[in-house]
C-alpha cells in the first residue's frame, strides 16, 4: 500500500458565508501568498519523496473558490513537482458551493478532483446555521451546486452535513432530502465544538434511529442510503475494527498549512492559524520533527473507562482533532463522543442485522460481494 501524504492549503480566511458553527476562525480578507503556497508544496513533495510515497493536495478555507487564480496556480505547480512520486497526485476541494459554476465544475472534473460540498440537509435545517453575512439562507445556492454535481457523474464528490444542537430535531428529514437530491455518498459531522445537553442528545438518538429506519426502507426499495456513518460502522464489524490511521491521521499523514504558513495536523485545528500548542513547523523552517513525534505519540485515547470497552476497536475514540475540539486534549474523549459512537454502532448493527437476515440483495452486494460469510452481530 502506497504511503500517501495529504497537504491541505487554507487559501483564505475570507468566506461568502457566516456559518454559526464554523471552526475556521474569524472571516476577513486575508489570503495565502503564492510564495507561501509554493514553499508548502515543495516541502510536502520533499516529505512524500523521503517516505517513498505520494502526495495529494486539498484546498480549504474560508472559502477556497474565492482564490480561484491562486488555486489554479497551486494545482499547476503541484502537478509539475509531484512527477516521479509513487502515484499520481489526487486533489480535493472543500467548498460551501456558493461560488461553484459550471466552468469550475468542468475544470475539476477534468483533473479528477474530489469535491466536498457542505450541505446541511433540507432548506430549514441548512438555513438554520449556514447563512450569508446579511442573515439570509444559502440553501438555494447550494442546491444549484448540488445539481452541478448530479449532472457530472464522473466528478468525484462527497457531501458533509453538520449536525448541531439547534438543527438536530430535523436530522431524519434532512437526511431523507439528501438521499432524494444527491446520487453519491454523504456523511454526518457532529458539532463537537458546541455544548450538548442531555435533552439535545436524546433528540439526536431519536433522530439517528429514525435515519436507521430510513436506511432499511431505502435498501428494501432498491436504492441504498449511502450514509458513510452507517457504512463505516458496518465495515468496522466486518474488518474487525479500525486501523490506527482510520481513526486519526494527525501528525502522520496530513500537513495542514494556515494562511500564514504554519503547519497544523488537521484542518479542523487551524482556526485563526496561530495556536502554538498544536503546530509542528512552518514553511520557513520546515517540519519540526520533535513536535510531529509528540503529536503522533499523544493522539489517541487514554480515558480509563475506554481501555476495557468491548466497542473500542470500532470506536473513533482516538481522533485527535475531535478530542481536542471537545476536551482541549488530543488524547481524551468527551462524553458526547463516547455516547454518539455507541449510538452509531448500535444503529448500524440493527440495520445490518436486519438486512442480512432478510438477505437483502443490495446490502449483500455492497458489503459482502459474492462471499457472504460473517453475519453482523451486536457486541
Amino acid at each position: 500500500m502506497i504511503d500517501t501524504l495529504t497537504l491541505t492549503l487554507c487559501l483564505t480566511h475570507d468566506c461568502t458565508l457566516r456559518c454559526s458553527y464554523c471552526y475556521a476562525g474569524r472571516k476577513y480578507r486575508h489570503a495565502m501568498a503564492r510564495e507561501t503556497a509554493f514553499r508548502a508544496i515543495d516541502l510536502a513533495v520533499e516529505e512524500a519523496r523521503r517516505r517513498g510515497g505520494a502526495l495529494d493536495v486539498n484546498f480549504f478555507g474560508g472559502e477556497p473558490l474565492l482564490e480561484w487564480d491562486l488555486l489554479k496556480a497551486c494545482d499547476a505547480y503541484a502537478r509539475e513537482k509531484t512527477q516521479g512520486l509513487a502515484a499520481p497526485m489526487r486533489n480535493s476541494l472543500t467548498t460551501n458551493g456558493t461560488l461553484l459554476t459550471p466552468d469550475k465544475a468542468d475544470w475539476m472534473q477534468e483533473r479528477d478532483y474530489l469535491l466536498v460540498l457542505s450541505v446541511d440537509g433540507h432548506t430549514a435545517m441548512h438555513n438554520r446555521n449556514r447563512r450569508y453575512a446579511d442573515g439570509s439562507g444559502s440553501h438555494e445556492a447550494v442546491s444549484a451546486a448540488l445539481e452541478e454535481l448530479n449532472r457530472r457523474p464522473n466528478l468525484r464528490s462527497h457531501l458533509v452535513c453538520v449536525v448541531t444542537p439547534n438543527n438536530v430535531h430535523m436530522l431524519a428529514e434532512g437526511v431523507a432530502w439528501l438521499h432524494r437530491h444527491y446520487n453519491g455518498n454523504f456523511g454526518l459531522n457532529l458539532d463537537y465544538w458546541s455544548r450538548w445537553s442531555d435533552e439535545q442528545f436524546a433528540v439526536l438518538e431519536e433522530q439517528y434511529r429514525a435515519c436507521g429506519e430510513l436506511a432499511l426502507q431505502c435498501y428494501r426499495e432498491g436504492r441504498p442510503l449511502l450514509m458513510t456513518n452507517l457504512d463505516d460502522k458496518i465495515r468496522s464489524h466486518l474488518n474487525g475494527g479500525y486501523r490506527d490511521c482510520d481513526r486519526c491521521r494527525i501528525g502522520e499523514r496530513e500537513i495542514c498549512v494556515s494562511v500564514d504558513g504554519n503547519f497544523f495536523p488537521c484542518s479542523r485545528l487551524v482556526g485563526e492559524g496561530d495556536d502554538p500548542a498544536i503546530t509542528f513547523g512552518n514553511v520557513r523552517e520546515g517540519i519540526n520533527r520533535a513536535r510531529q513525534e509528540w503529536l503522533i505519540a499523544t493522539r489517541g485515547n487514554r480515558n480509563p473507562q475506554c481501555l476495557g470497552c468491548l466497542l473500542r476497536p470500532r470506536c473513533r475514540n482516538g481522533c485527535g482533532c475531535t478530542n481536542y475540539a471537545s476536551t482541549g486534549a488530543l488524547d481524551r474523549i468527551s462524553p458526547l463522543i463516547c455516547a454518539s459512537e455507541q449510538l452509531f454502532i448500535s444503529v448500524a448493527d440493527d440495520v445490518a442485522g436486519q438486512l442480512y437476515t432478510e438477505r437483502n440483495a443490495g446490502f449483500l452486494r455492497r458489503f459482502y460481494g459474492t462471499a457472504v460469510a460473517v453475519a453482523p452481530t451486536r457486541i
